[in-house]
């Protein structure tokens, strides 16, 4: 699978997420989703996650469609996201995960982003901002790619929290603290004509043995690469550190 970005809030009884503060995440989601080329996948941050109720009372062979039109009149009618998804499901319409894709959240989700170093800064950024919107709430971003530095981050209203593990050793974070670079710099322009992610191989089963293994030992095409000039920065790049808050080591 592609290299993605997570995104969590743990339902630790500390977090809390408003329905008001939500709905502002939301619009910021659906602005960043409609606004930028996204070359593997969207920003998928859910606080339910929301599929289909096969034993619904509404026989059709497009219940999605349905589903999708209830919707819309619900939330024509001043309805929140929250309490759209909530009617729904009182409808019988969809069932619903609690906390979005994973367990133990108030909220989650992850986004490909592959070889796209563009849109992991996208990703960042707007973890960034939902952090400044929902402001009681810690968020948990980790990056399988290099964009993020040490991997893994907390944020907090604009803060970022690093805590040196078995990988990074406090005396890297604390370099990477006084030197503001827990995110690497990235130059858009790189990416204006980025190829659309394809999670498959072309004539895969016709390749020769070699052919075939060279594919599958060079982990790189699916996005775990380094398409930075040097030193994991983009020479002359965009900085999304300057618009941190501050840094805590913890």
């Amino acid at each position: 699978m592609a290299r993605k970005l997570y995104y969590k809030v743990l339902d630790n009884g500390k977090n809390i997420i408003t329905d008001d503060e939500w709905e502002e995440i939301s619009r910021l989601q659906w602005w960043y989703n409609s606004e930028f080329i996204w070359t593997a996948g969207k920003l998928g941050f859910r606080i339910y996650a929301v599929f289909p109720n096969p034993e619904s009372h509404i026989k059709t062979e497009n219940i999605v469609q349905v589903i999708r039109e209830r919707r819309k009149l619900l939330r024509s009618q001043g309805f929140s996201e929250v309490k759209t998804i909530l009617k729904l499901e009182e409808e019988g319409l969809v069932i619903l995960q609690k906390g979005g894709y994973y367990q133990n959240c108030l909220a989650s989700g992850f986004t490909r982003v592959a070889g796209n170093e563009f849109n992991a800064y996208l990703v960042c950024e707007f973890i960034l901002k939902a952090s400044r919107i929902a402001t009681s709430a810690e968020f948990i971003l980790i990056d399988e790619g290099q964009f993020i530095k040490t991997k893994s981050i907390i944020l907090k209203n604009g803060v970022i929290y690093l805590k040196a593990g078995e990988n990074y050793s406090e005396e890297f974070c604390k370099h990477i603290i006084e030197n503001r670079k827990v995110f690497s710099l990235v130059n858009p322009a790189k990416y204006d004509n980025h190829p659309v992610f394809k999670n498959e191989v072309s004539d895969f089963n016709n390749m020769t043995l070699e052919e075939k293994f060279n594919i599958l030992k060079d982990w790189n095409y699916l996005g775990y690469g380094n398409n930075f000039d040097k030193d994991g920065n983009d020479t002359g790049g965009i900085d999304l550190n300057t618009r941190v808050t501050d840094f805590v080591l913890i």
